[in-house]
């Protein structure tokens, strides 16, 4: 069968799959898949971290419902003229301690939150004040995502964030998790690992494939591909897994040498991984993404509503904001409408 029946065949697949992504990308956490959120109002610096980091664990945890885990969901739980030193919400418990005085000392705490919380943890600065996400340590680089509306959306360098390590006094966390058994009861599916996917290339710059196809507990991988599609919805690139009948995982580095990233011209394409096990479970992940000649930017940023539809920027950020592009549910519903 041809990949473009198979993604005719697959199309309500894509549409049921789409809440459980979060499960299949759930080792992605510095991969934006949405999580990133800024402040409705002057003063709910707190309540928006805090609103990231319960975001990114219910996406960790695999919780289909994790995009509703917004600054106006968690308000009710923790809002109360400030953010809450304790609270629960959808079964996370979060708590607040203060940071060591020394910068080293603080600076290793730190280290050693983010290696225990993979979900990010609210730090705050109260000479300002302000709070942001401080989402991960790597490569020696501490990142953050910081609810400011006159800071870059998304994932950045505390260096490019308005609170340093340095100016943080004290801090909010996960200290509870029971969601968690409850993700890990649904890690038996059809599902993607590990996967990282391009925003936003540089002609000319390459992309490593990453990630691994799991099948079905006490199945075996009966398909896979990965493929790239232009804006017409025409094939330029794609690479299937020579499979024996027998494998229960194929590495996307396999196709590593087919999928050249580089090579593409300028232009808009959709980058697609899609599987099929012997237990009949099927899978079409898809996301769009742009190949510019200007340098790549960061990422491609969601915007968010409340469950009520209501735009989460209730009032205008005291700096211009990047204009508001659609969810990932949107985009993939709007690729198969221009697909089919």
């Amino acid at each position: 069968m041809g990949w473009r029946r198979r993604l005719a065949a697959l199309a309500l697949t894509v549409l049921l799959l789409a809440p459980c992504m979060p499960q299949a990308l759930a080792a992605d956490l510095n991969v934006d898949a949405g999580f990133y959120l800024k402040q409705s109002r002057s003063g709910t610096c707190t309540l928006t971290a805090a609103a990231m980091m319960l975001r990114r664990r219910a996406y960790l945890d695999g919780l289909s419902d994790w995009v509703d885990v917004t600054e106006n969901s968690v308000r009710p739980a923790a809002w109360a003229n400030g953010l809450s030193h304790s609270f629960t919400y959808k079964a996370m418990k979060v708590r607040y301690a203060t940071l060591p005085a020394d910068n080293g000392a603080k600076t290793q705490t730190l280290i050693d939150l983010l290696a225990a919380h993979p979900e990010g943890v609210v730090i705050y600065d109260r000479r300002q004040p302000h709070a942001i996400l401080l989402t991960d340590y790597t490569d020696g680089v501490f990142y953050c995502s910081d609810p400011a509306g006159n800071i870059s959306a998304g994932r950045v360098p505390i260096s490019s964030a308005s609170v340093s390590i340095a100016g943080a006094s004290c801090y909010w966390y996960i200290a509870e998790d029971n969601n968690a058994a409850a993700g890990a009861a649904q890690s038996n599916e059809l599902q993607l690992a590990g996967v990282t996917y391009p925003v936003n290339v540089q002609a000319g710059s390459g992309m490593s494939l990453n990630g691994t196809v799991k099948a079905s507990a006490g199945s075996a991988l009966a398909e896979v591909a990965v493929l790239i599609e232009d804006a017409a919805g025409n094939t330029v690139m794609s690479a299937a897994a020579a499979l024996t009948g027998a494998e229960d995982s194929w590495s996307l580095r396999q196709a590593d040498s087919a999928i050249r990233f580089g090579e593409l011209p300028a232009g808009s394409y959709s980058y697609l991984i899609i599987a099929e096990d012997t237990a009949g479970d099927s899978l079409c992940f898809a996301v769009p993404f742009t190949v510019s000649e200007t340098p790549a930017v960061d990422g491609c940023y969601w915007s968010v509503q409340d469950p009520e539809g209501a735009m989460l920027q209730e009032e205008p950020a005291p700096a211009a904001q990047p204009a508001a592009a659609e969810s990932l549910g949107g985009q993939l519903l709007s690729f198969l409408d221009q697909l089919f």
